[in-house]
């Protein structure tokens, strides 16, 4: 086992880099500790009394922190109130180590995940329906919350752990619930996984943890190629629209349902997961087949339909009010994320057909203005309609009016042709519009 994690580390660690290590005081956690002290490393102990077990719970408390005194390392126990939930659990824990990684310095952390816990995984996330991505299992290294998260033990088994601790006269804490059969890692662990390795193969759990390396490396392939097709999408989108950069409240999150569509599956299917956030098969493929209407999905997010494109909105109120647009200096509006900076670089506009004070406002029913290069006006919907603004980002585009409230410019879209510069127009007045 030593030399197993000995490879882990050479791979994972630099010589002598401060480690946090999470300590449950079972075997697992307990075998890695003694482990890593006996291979020279001086780890900080964490561990987090979930308060599930009542007194059996202050026990494994008490034999963590007698372990690390022995041992003569530093240790950080917290004993939390969580929901009897392992997600909940999951997030008090992240929670937890991620405080005593602020306290301490330390931003890698060490846990004691076996090569019996991928098998384990790899079956549960195979049961509930999984792709690549969830059967590839518990990854050797990965980011989580802020702390770099290692797992040395991944291939040791744990019937190795249990050896290892024999030889050496170590104990440990049992958790009762662990062969509790209601839980169904518990059911896979007692019951499925026996039941292969007597049916079927006596190396399931080999088999099973090979599988999960295979795919964690073609999921790594496949990221890499979905990111650089999302990349690829994107800015394809920009430059088929306008030559003028849109400010953020403009519909560039949208996607071109043509050009999706002609994407391998498979990439248009991770392509949505990146882009919309992590969704259900379900959603995914409510998503694709998606036409006409709106479809909400978790989060809060709604992703519609409009003029060929799947269009992302964020649900948020039309933005309403007026704001005097400065002469002296920028103007900044918050409620609409825009700052207007004066001076070279921007529109230009007739300064004496604004008048002396002009302002910023947005969409009101029955809006018109007379698009630049247009004989005529026309209205402010059916322009956006034209320029594909989805309606519920219509109430957060920017409007520049005269003073005698002539709409001059939707902003990051065109100018007003009564406003435009000819030669014999003087002054001249230069703006532009930034995100903020």
């Amino acid at each position: 086992m030593l030399g197993k994690i000995q490879t882990s580390l050479a791979k994972l660690l630099a010589p002598g880099e401060p480690l946090l290590l999470g300590v449950s005081g079972g075997a697992d956690s307990v075998a890695l500790l003694h482990a890593l002290v006996e291979l020279g490393w001086r780890p900080h102990v964490c561990h987090l009394n979930h308060q599930w077990r009542g007194v059996e719970s202050d026990a494994d408390a008490e034999f963590v922190q007698t372990l690390a005194a022995q041992l003569g390392l530093p240790c950080t126990i917290e004993a939390r109130s969580v929901p009897h939930d392992e997600d909940a659990a999951r997030e008090a824990r992240h929670e937890f180590f991620g405080t005593v990684s602020k306290r301490t310095g330390i931003s890698t952390l060490a846990l004691a995940h076996t090569a019996d816990d991928q098998a384990e995984t790899f079956l549960l996330r195979l049961l509930r329906g999984a792709g690549a991505a969830g059967l590839s299992g518990i990854w050797p290294e990965r980011q989580i919350a802020g702390l770099r998260v290692i797992r040395p033990l991944l291939e040791v088994t744990r019937a190795e752990v249990l050896a290892y601790l024999r030889e050496r006269g170590l104990s440990h804490r049992e958790d009762a619930s662990n062969a509790d059969v209601r839980f169904a890692r518990n059911r896979v662990r007692h019951v499925l996984l026996p039941l292969l390795e007597r049916e079927f193969n006596p190396g399931v759990r080999d088999a099973l943890a090979r599988t999960a390396e295979i795919l964690r490396d073609e999921d790594a392939l496949l990221n890499e190629q979905t990111a650089a097709f999302v990349g690829a999408l994107f800015k394809r989108d920009r430059l088929s629209g306008s030559k003028k950069s849109r400010l953020k409240t403009a519909p560039t999150d949208s996607v071109d349902i043509e050009v999706l569509s002609h994407a391998p599956v498979a990439l248009q299917r991770r392509a949505l997961r990146l882009w919309l956030g992590e969704l259900s098969f379900e959603h995914v493929e409510a998503v694709r087949a998606l036409r006409h209407g709106e479809l909400s999905l978790p989060g809060g997010v709604i992703v519609g339909c409009e003029h060929g494109r799947l269009v992302k909105i964020v649900p948020t109120e039309p933005v309403t009010g007026q704001w005097v647009l400065k002469t002296d200096g920028d103007t900044v509006i918050e409620e609409l994320g825009v700052r207007f900076v004066l001076g070279e670089g921007g529109e230009r506009f007739d300064a004496e057909a604004l008048g002396a004070s002009p302002f910023v406002r947005t969409w009101r029913e029955g809006d018109v203005f007379q698009p630049l290069g247009m004989i005529g006006t026309k209205k402010l919907q059916d322009f956006f309609v034209d320029e594909k603004v989805p309606r519920r980002g219509r109430g957060h585009v920017p409007l520049l009016c005269a003073a005698d409230g002539r709409i001059a410019w939707v902003v990051g879209y065109r100018i007003a042709e009564p406003f435009k510069v000819t030669e014999r127009t003087r002054p001249v007045l230069w703006l532009r519009a930034e995100s903020v």
